[in-house]
């Protein structure tokens, strides 16, 4: 009896602890917003706005745990200095520790971007700024823009948009700036706390981030015609045209390197291992586009060719047709122009010693090739028509030379282009898909976009592009209609 009852009072109390351990778990319940607030600046020391600074430390606490993201690339200070301050966090704190000496009566902001945020949910303060003056009082004109792209019309960010006291032209090649700033996501700037005086203006677009424009073949440049005369008003709405003094694209046949010929000793034995020359058509499906040429590819760049010796014929008749022959500037494509005929099966035959390469080589037969032009019905249709608004009328007025011109453009890459004739443009056969249509402001009349010059005589801006960002989707066998306003 007693061993039984020692039993039950065993069960009873493992039953008991198990129950009392559930109960001690409290789980909190699931789901709630999301904290999407950003840190908030509780306090600040030495204080913003402060007179007279001269401190070397300045400690910001927050009222929640805080990180720094990309504070070294992301941090601006205005007027710049020769040594970026070190920023650090610890728990609610930020701290920044200069290492200048900074100049006597002289505004300085010291702008984070948004390199602060906090640690649970990574929310970021937006366009968080430090301002001081080491002198009596805080500057306050500001200088507001945004930066586009040139040839594209389209806004750009992330650019350095820089201001020089120093008015020589070489100045942006050799100096860093008294201020700079950095254009935002919608391609705008904006320069608070500056001191009066006459500015240069410039912006870059460039990889090494020195601050120094070195490159003309491969960093975007822009600049102001003239200064910027800073004295009790504010500037804004400055366009900033960015653009690349030299095509970086164009390669000549001198900068290919040079074939890879075996040597004398080693022809033998090397022979099996030369690639042999070959030659493709670039075709889909075997079709071919009415308005563009027939383009070969060949394997090697070539060192003749025969255009005798290339025989196209439309395959109903069997008769061969007269046609055109170019090269591209590598020598390995090939474009052969023929006004073709809707729905007209072709074929081109190319003779077996037609083509020499680089290696002395030839094909090792002669080759057929079998295509078909397209249709009419295979292609689409757009007829757009422009209006100039008051504001362009009279940005315009004088400007009489002026022609507009519509670009096509599908994969960043323009595929059809006409001017502006008695307020329209048609243009038929266009591939199917979707298109950003862009219109050129062509000051000379040569029917494409010109880049600009900074270092030259004249200094000449780049020609304006303007981006309409609605892509149009243009379909086969179908037509469209656009009004727009420019």
């Amino acid at each position: 009896m007693i061993q039984r009852l020692r039993s039950w009072i065993c069960w009873l109390i493992v039953l008991a602890s198990v129950l009392f351990s559930r109960c001690a778990n409290i789980v909190p319940p699931g789901g709630g917003p999301r904290d999407t607030l950003p840190p908030v600046l509780i306090t600040v020391n030495p204080a913003d706005s402060s007179l007279h600074f001269s401190s070397k430390k300045v400690v910001f606490s927050f009222d929640e745990y805080v990180e720094l993201d990309n504070i070294f690339e992301k941090m601006i200070v205005s007027p710049t200095l020769k040594r970026t301050p070190t920023v650090t966090s610890k728990l609610r704190t930020v701290t920044m520790e200069i290492r200048d000496t900074l100049e006597a009566n002289t505004t300085y902001t010291f702008n984070f971007s948004d390199a602060i945020r906090d640690v649970n949910e990574r929310n970021p303060i937006e366009d968080f700024q430090y301002v001081v003056s080491t002198g009596d009082y805080l500057d306050s004109l500001q200088v507001r823009g945004r930066t586009i792209n040139a040839e594209t019309g389209k806004i750009d960010s992330n650019v350095a948009v820089m201001l020089y006291r120093n008015i020589t032209d070489s100045v942006v090649s050799k100096e860093k700036p008294v201020y700079y700033a950095r254009s935002r996501g919608n391609g705008t700037f904006w320069f608070k706390n500056l001191a009066p005086g006459d500015y240069k203006l410039f912006a870059l677009k460039e990889e090494d981030r020195d601050l120094q424009y070195t490159q003309p073949n491969a960093e975007l440049i822009a600049f102001q015609d003239s200064l910027l005369h800073l004295r009790e008003e504010n500037v804004s709405d400055i366009t900033m045209l960015l653009f690349m003094e030299k095509d970086s694209s164009i390669k000549s046949p001198e900068d290919l390197p040079p074939p890879d010929v075996p040597a004398e000793d080693n022809k033998d034995k090397d022979e099996k291992k030369k690639p042999r020359l070959q030659v493709s058509p670039l075709l889909e499906q075997q079709l071919q586009d009415l308005d563009t040429p027939l383009l070969l590819t060949f394997s090697i760049p070539l060192r003749a060719l025969d255009s005798t010796q290339l025989h196209l014929a439309e395959d109903t008749l069997f008769k061969p047709v007269p046609f055109t022959t170019s090269f591209d500037s590598t020598r390995t494509r090939l474009s052969l122009a023929y006004q073709w005929k809707p729905g007209m099966p072709y074929r081109l035959i190319i003779d077996k010693t037609a083509a020499t390469d680089t290696l002395n080589q030839q094909l090792t037969k002669a080759d057929t090739i079998h295509f078909t032009a397209k249709k009419e019905s295979d292609y689409g249709k757009i007829f757009v028509k422009l209006r100039l608004s008051d504001s362009t009328r009279n940005a315009l007025q004088g400007d009489t030379g002026i022609s507009f011109v519509v670009q096509l453009v599908k994969d960043k890459e323009i595929r059809y282009t006409g001017a502006i004739v008695n307020g329209g443009w048609t243009q038929e056969l266009i591939q199917p898909g979707e298109y950003e249509i862009r219109v050129l402001l062509d000051e000379n009349g040569n029917g494409k976009w010109d880049r600009g010059v900074y270092y030259g005589t004249p200094k000449k801006q780049p020609e304006r592009v303007v981006s309409f960002p609605d892509k149009k989707n243009i379909k086969a066998n179908w037509g469209i209609k656009e009004d727009l306003t420019l």
